[in-house]
């Protein structure tokens, strides 16, 4: 570390790593305090979550419009977005669910593989399964429900994947459940 530079205790840091970390990382604020990070890689990590996060907020506002929701039934449109991914991503085959999955925002993408056990997938779900499964996992009441749920959720996921991996998508989804995907 060069002369003069000590940590925020007065101490000089001991090690290589911590001191090339230090001087790479540290930055002063206006107001005289230190923030860590910083950096183009911390800045792109940044950018990258806010991107996603403005993304997975139009996901979510998209379902809420479609039902007429307003923006404090946030967590309806949650709970709708991933009951749906969990059981179409436990419907495809380890592969094609990555491939899907490499489409979505970072923060939907965390959502999506939340709990997953590739091991076990693909689980064998026809039309009425998956709408039985649907209305275990999303706990409200709405308007044309269960079958509604997944239409409007699938609809608002189509929008944001390409059509080739939508088509991919259906295509290993058994032929009464592809019917009801948009």
């Amino acid at each position: 570390m060069p002369a003069g530079r000590r940590g925020p205790d007065g101490a000089v840091p001991s090690g290589t790593a911590v001191a090339r970390w230090v001087r790479r990382d540290v930055r002063m604020t206006e107001g005289g305090k230190p923030t860590y990070g910083g950096g183009q890689m911390a800045e792109q990590f940044q950018s990258a979550i806010e991107s996603s996060m403005d993304k997975t907020n139009l996901i979510l506002k998209d379902i809420e419009q479609a039902y007429g929701w307003p923006k404090e039934q946030r967590n309806q449109s949650y709970a709708a977005l991933r009951t749906v991914l969990h059981l179409l991503r436990d419907r495809m085959p380890v592969q094609e669910s990555v491939e899907f999955s490499a489409q979505l925002p970072i923060v939907v993408r965390g959502v999506y593989f939340d709990g997953w056990q590739p091991q076990n997938v693909p689980i064998k779900l026809n039309r009425d399964d998956f709408l039985y499964e649907v209305r275990q996992g999303f706990p409200y009441d709405v308007a044309g429900g269960p079958e509604r749920v997944v239409q409007v959720v699938l609809d608002t996921l189509r929008r944001h994947i390409t059509q080739g991996e939508w088509e991919d998508v259906k295509d290993t989804m058994p032929a009464d459940l592809a019917r009801i995907m948009p």
